[in-house]
């Protein structure tokens, strides 16, 4: 399991990852650059850290999932948004033989946190991504959340893609999702919960950049052919 986060909010997710009762696994939690103690806390709570030197959301997504070893890889944030116990709902998916990658969703009302940082013009932008993501994988999937961290993948599916995974900030999240599309991955969305966060978003907490951060979005969506699936 990767938990990528800051210190604030780290120590009561991982205090409850370690107290779900699961197959044998491992918290990794990357460090990227922080200022603010998240390796000694991560440590202090039996996660195994790794350092990423490269600044941003994606470069340490990326890390944390190439250090990974299981079966299964569930990757997270160490803020306190996701309620660890949804870990389950990720994992029976995978225990699919047809599943290869698990997607949560926060845009499901009744599992939104009151105070989470879901708000309306969050809600409507992550899900009109989402679609036109949908729309080019026709038939393929249903998707309603770009930014949702909390996703699981099979390990040799995460293999097919990770050459391909080398955005460093906050559009990582839909790129993961393009390509494992592309390269043919199994794809599913399931609700997650979504929960008030401790310490504040880099983004969320900024509408202006969080408009500039969907544009981005946007234009990498439509203007990259990535929905030209490649035979694997």
């Amino acid at each position: 399991m990767d938990v990528e986060g800051d210190a604030e909010g780290m120590t009561l997710p991982l205090r409850s990852i370690r107290k779900i009762s699961l197959v044998p696994y491992e918290i990794i939690v990357v460090d990227n650059n922080s200022t603010d103690k998240t390796g000694e806390v991560a440590l202090e709570n039996g996660a195994r850290v790794v350092s990423e030197p490269g600044q941003g959301y994606g470069f340490a997504c990326s890390t944390g999932l190439r250090e990974a070893s299981g079966d299964a890889i569930v990757l997270t944030e160490g803020d306190n948004t996701f309620e660890p116990h949804d870990i389950w709902k990720i994992l029976a998916y995978l225990d699919e033989p047809d599943i290869d990658i698990v997607l949560g969703t926060r845009t499901t009302k009744e599992l939104v946190e009151r105070g989470a940082k879901m708000t309306w013009f969050l809600h409507w932008g992550n899900l009109m991504l989402a679609k036109s993501i949908q729309v080019q994988f026709w038939g393929r999937c249903r998707l309603t959340d770009v930014g949702c961290t909390f996703r699981g993948i099979k390990n040799p599916a995460f293999h097919k893609i990770a050459a391909s995974l080398r955005e460093g900030g906050p559009s990582f999240s839909p790129v993961m999702i393009i390509w494992s599309l592309k390269m043919g991955l199994r794809t599913v969305e399931v609700p997650v919960r979504y929960r008030n966060r401790i310490g504040q978003s880099k983004i969320t907490a900024d509408t202006s950049k969080s408009i500039r951060v969907g544009l981005k979005m946007l234009r990498l969506i439509v203007s990259q052919r990535f929905w030209k699936r490649i035979d694997t």
